[in-house]
C-alpha cells in the first residue's frame, strides 16, 4: 500500500511504491542514514534547517516512510568510532586530487619566477614561499568542503547560487585562462628543448600535443589511471628539491633572508607579485573541487583529503623554494642586473655548476657569489658591455665539466617537462568540468568516446587553440605575458571572492562545515590581500612589459 506524503508533489512517480525523489537516494554509494535523529543523504549534507538539495525538507511524515528503508540492509546508523578511525590504507586510497593540482601549481612558468626571484633577490623571497604554503592549502581546502558536501563542481554552484550570468562569466573566463595557460606550457616545453638541445619549438610543441592528446584517450579507463599518470609525471619535478642540496646555499645566510625584504622597491614587489599570483591560480580552485566529485570523496574521508591537499601544498612549495634558493647561492646578479631574467639555459648551466662541484671559494679565494668574480661592468658602451658578457659565458663554461652539464641538462629536462605536462592534464581536463556544468552535460568525462562525443571534443578543441597560439603566434613576447596577467588578475577577484561567499554560506554549507569566527574573516583578509597583488601585477604587466 502506497503511503501517502503531503510535501512530495500529488502524482510524483514511484518505484514499488516508494516515490523516486526517496528512490534516487536510497540508490546511492552511501544511501540515506539515521544520524542524531535525521534523515542524511550522503550524496549532498543538509542544510541547518534540514533541507537536503533535490529531497527537500525531512519531516516526520517522510521520516516514518523511510523507517523501513533505513533499518534494512547496509542502511544502518553510522558508527562514529569508524568513522573517526585513521586508517592508512583509506588514505592511500584518497590521496591524488591534492597533490595533482598543486603540482601542475609549479609548472614551468612558476619556476622560471622563482629562478628570477632568486637571481634578482638572492634569499629575500625564501620566506614568501614558506608563508604561502597555509594560503595555498586554505584555498584549496574550501574547494574541498564544497565539494564533499555539495557535489557539484565551482561552476555549478555559481550558477545555483548566484545565477547564470555570473555562471557565465567565471566559466568564459576560466575557459579562456586554461587556453592561454595551455599555450604557456607549450612555450615553456618549447623554449626548455630549444635551448637544452637545439630543436625547433614547432617539432617539440608537435610531439607534446599529440602525447596530450593520448593522454585524453586514455582517460577512457577512468579518471583515476589519468590521476596516476599525471602524479607520477608530475612527481618529476622533485628532482629540483636534491638540486638544492647540491647548490651549496648556506643555511645561515638561507635564514637571515627570512629577515630581509625590500618593499621600497617596484621590482620587488612585482616579483612578490608574480610568486603570490604564481601559487593561487583560479583553475586549481576549479579543479580540484571537480576532482573531488568526480572521485566521490565522501564526507567521512574528509580528513584525508585535507592530508592529501597539506602534501600537495608542501610538496608544490618546496620545489618553488628549491629553485629560489639553488638560484640565490648559484647564480645571483641584484635586482638591476640585466643577467638576472634567467632562461632554461642559464639554470641547466648553474646545476651543472653543482654537479661538477665547483665553489665560489675554488674559482676565486673570498669570492661567495657570482658577483664578486663576474661583477656587472660599469660602461655606458652598450657593445662594450656584451663583450664583457660573452666573456663572462665563456668563463661559465670551464666551471662545469661536460659529463656534468649533459647531467644537468637530462635532470632539468625531465623536472620542467613533468612540471609542465601535469599542468597542461589539469588545464585540459578542468576546462571542459567547466563547461559541461554550465551548458548541464554530463561531467564524467572519463567514459569511451561514443558515450561523451562532445566532452572528447571540447577537450581536444582546447587543446588545438593552444597549440596553434603557442606554433603560429610568438608567445615568448611581452603581449602574452600581459594577456596572461590582466586575466589572471581580472578571474581571481571574482573566483576568491565566490569561493568565501559560498564557503560561508548556510544555504550551501551546514554549520559543521561552514566557515566561520576568527578563521572566517583571517581567510577574507588574505584573499583580499592575494587579489590585490595579482591586480598590481597585472598592471605593473601593463605599464612595464618585459
Amino acid at each position: 500500500e502506497q503511503s501517502p506524503i503531503s510535501d512530495l508533489p500529488p502524482g510524483s512517480p514511484r518505484i514499488f511504491g516508494i516515490p523516486n525523489q526517496i528512490m534516487a537516494c536510497h540508490v546511492e554509494t552511501t544511501p540515506l542514514i539515521s544520524n542524531g535523529g535525521k534523515i542524511t543523504k550522503e550524496g549532498r549534507v543538509p542544510l541547518d534547517d534540514g533541507t537536503i538539495p533535490g529531497l527537500g525538507k525531512i519531516t516526520p511524515t517522510k521520516k516514518e516512510y523511510l523507517g523501513d528503508i533505513i533499518e534494512a540492509g547496509r542502511d544502518v546508523e553510522e558508527d562514529q568510532s569508524t568513522r573517526n578511525a585513521w586508517s592508512y590504507k583509506r588514505l592511500f586510497h584518497i590521496l591524488g586530487p591534492g597533490i595533482m593540482v598543486c603540482l601542475a601549481d609549479t609548472d614551468g612558468p612558476c619556476l622560471l619566477t622563482a629562478a628570477q626571484s632568486g637571481a634578482q633577490y638572492r634569499y629575500s623571497l625564501v620566506a614568501c614561499q614558506v608563508v604561502l604554503i597555509p594560503i595555498l592549502y586554505a584555498a584549496q581546502e574550501l574547494t574541498v568542503r564544497l565539494a564533499v558536501c555539495t557535489k557539484q563542481g565551482t561552476t555549478a554552484l555559481i550558477k545555483e547560487q548566484y545565477g547564470r550570468a555570473w555562471a557565465w562569466f567565471a566559466c568564459t573566463l576560466h575557459v579562456l585562462m586554461c587556453w592561454i595557460g595551455q599555450a604557456s606550457e607549450f612555450g615553456a616545453i618549447g623554449q626548455l628543448f630549444e635551448e637544452a638541445f637545439h630543436i625547433n619549438r614547432k617539432v617539440t610543441n608537435t610531439v607534446q600535443f599529440l602525447f596530450l592528446c593520448s593522454i585524453i584517450f586514455i582517460g577512457r579507463h577512468g579518471y583515476r589511471l589519468t590521476e596516476l599518470i599525471g602524479v607520477t609525471i608530475g612527481s618529476l619535478q622533485l628532482v629540483f628539491l636534491l638540486l638544492m642540496c647540491l647548490s651549496q646555499a648556506s643555511p645561515k645566510e638561507v635564514l637571515e633572508g627570512f629577515t630581509e625584504t625590500h618593499f621600497e622597491e617596484t621590482n620587488y614587489e612585482v616579483l612578490l607579485a608574480g610568486n603570490i599570483g604564481a601559487v593561487i591560480m583560479p583553475w586549481m580552485l576549479y579543479y580540484q573541487q571537480s576532482a573531488v566529485c568526480e572521485r566521490q570523496i565522501q564526507r567521512k574521508d574528509l580528513q584525508y583529503e585535507r592530508v592529501d591537499t597539506w602534501i600537495g601544498a608542501l610538496l608544490a612549495q618546496s620545489v618553488m623554494l628549491s629553485m629560489v634558493v639553488a638560484m640565490g647561492s648559484l647564480r645571483f646578479y641584484g635586482a638591476n642586473d640585466p643577467r638576472n631574467v634567467l632562461k632554461f639555459g642559464d639554470i641547466i648551466g648553474a646545476y651543472a655548476q653543482a654537479f661538477s662541484g665547483t665553489t665560489w671559494e675554488s674559482i676565486q679565494p673570498g669570492a661567495t657569489s657570482i658577483l664578486d668574480i663576474q661583477p656587472l661592468p660599469i660602461t655606458d658602451n652598450e657593445h662594450q658591455q656584451a663583450e664583457i658578457f660573452a666573456e663572462y659565458s665563456a668563463q661559465i663554461e670551464t666551471w662545469y665539466s661536460p659529463q656534468a652539464y649533459q647531467a644537468a641538462k637530462w635532470v632539468v629536462v625531465l623536472g620542467v617537462c613533468g612540471a609542465c605536462t601535469v599542468a597542461s592534464m589539469v588545464l585540459t581536463i578542468t576546462s571542459v568540468w567547466s563547461v559541461t556544468e554550465i551548458l548541464n552535460l554530463e561531467r564524467d568525462l572519463f567514459k569511451p568516446f561514443h558515450e561523451r562525443q562532445l566532452q572528447y571534443c571540447l577537450q581536444l578543441g582546447g587543446l588545438i587553440i593552444a597549440y596553434a597560439l603557442s606554433v603560429l603566434t610568438d608567445i615568448s613576447g611581452p603581449w602574452f605575458a600581459v594577456l596572461t596577467q590582466t586575466i589572471n588578475g581580472i578571474l581571481i577577484l571574482p573566483v576568491a571572492t565566490f569561493l568565501w561567499l559560498l564557503s560561508s554560506s548556510p544555504k550551501v554549507l551546514p554549520k559543521e562545515y561552514r566557515l566561520a569566527g576568527l578563521y572566517k574573516w583571517t581567510l577574507a583578509v588574505v584573499f583580499a590581500i592575494i587579489c590585490a597583488y595579482c591586480f598590481y601585477g597585472m598592471v605593473q604587466e601593463i605599464i612595464n612589459p618585459l
